[in-house]
């Protein structure tokens, strides 16, 4: 992809960038560097990853070459792939993503698979709330799962709920999606109390952000990142409303930060409220799921 050398095809294929790409990004230290290449490959030219290897002879035209070479110099300064390509997947699902949004974590399928546990016996409508819908991966995953779920999306973001409304009509839900722009610190959304509550907040306290990975720190959304305090503002202003906001028998899902469950865990049971702690496989604690008392 570069001026001609006699080690450089005339033409390429996709094999022949496949092959380079690979190589180029472990000479970068950059992660998974096969499945990069692949990725962008299969954006530039719209195609499936199987036919990377079906079609592997296919050459690329100059326009080709150009719009992923323009890809592969911006994974090179540390911006994410999802971000470059413009999607994610989540949940065995693909979701456009953009900068507004921060890119889907495998950690929050497991809040998706807790509620989805929660509503999968009940068979009245259940009306839910989602606090800082980010890209809506939370609610339209479960709403296109749990039909009778209809829920409203919040989020401070402009770019965010645009980004959350694509998603929707995409994943043909956005008929049982309420978009609102709106910060949950200072502002209830009318239409509760609500039966399911989903919520993954900013949780990095402002003084970790430094040591994040370049990709994050450097490229995702601030304002979804951290409360610009110690990570918990969110968590203590859910305490506060909670009684009234939940339903009496309803469940809140909330996804933490890493060593933060104690004092999540003391934050909503001084405002009476019951707390189950999840674990992730590494018994790491990622969830706790809130009840009224």
């Amino acid at each position: 992809m570069h001026a001609r050398r006699p080690d450089v095809p005339a033409v390429w294929t996709i094999r022949d960038i496949v092959t380079w790409g690979k190589e180029f990004f472990t000479s970068k230290g950059i992660d998974e560097a096969r499945l990069t290449i692949e990725l962008m490959v299969c954006a530039v030219l719209r195609i499936r990853r199987l036919e990377l290897y079906t079609d592997h002879d296919r050459p690329l035209t100059k326009a080709e070459l150009t719009r992923l070479r323009e890809m592969v110099q911006r994974r090179v300064k540390h911006e994410p792939l999802q971000y470059i390509i413009g999607a994610a997947d989540f949940f065995g699902l693909s979701f456009t993503v953009s900068p507004a949004v921060l890119i889907p974590r495998p950690e929050t399928e497991i809040l998706v698979d807790r509620v989805l546990r929660f509503v999968t016996d009940i068979k009245a409508p259940l009306r839910c709330l989602d606090v800082g819908t980010g890209s809506g991966i939370i609610p339209i995953t479960v709403a296109k799962n749990a039909t009778l779920t209809s829920w409203t999306c919040m989020d401070v973001s402009d770019g965010a709920l645009t980004c959350a409304h694509e998603n929707a009509v995409t994943h043909g839900v956005e008929d049982r999606m309420m978009l609102v722009n709106g910060d949950f610190l200072d502002t209830v959304p009318a239409g509760g109390p609500w039966d399911i509550i989903t919520m993954n907040p900013p949780y990095i306290a402002e003084a970790d952000i430094a040591e994040l990975q370049p990709e994050v720190r450097d490229f995702e959304p601030k304002g979804a990142l951290t409360d610009h305090a110690d990570g918990l503002t969110f968590y203590r202003r859910f305490a506060e409303v909670a009684h009234e906001i939940l339903a009496p028998s309803g469940t809140a899902c909330l996804e933490i930060g890493h060593g933060q469950v104690e004092k999540i865990i003391d934050i909503l049971t001084s405002h009476r409220l019951t707390c189950e702690v999840v674990d992730d496989l590494a018994g790491i604690a990622r969830l706790v799921i809130v009840r009224l008392k």
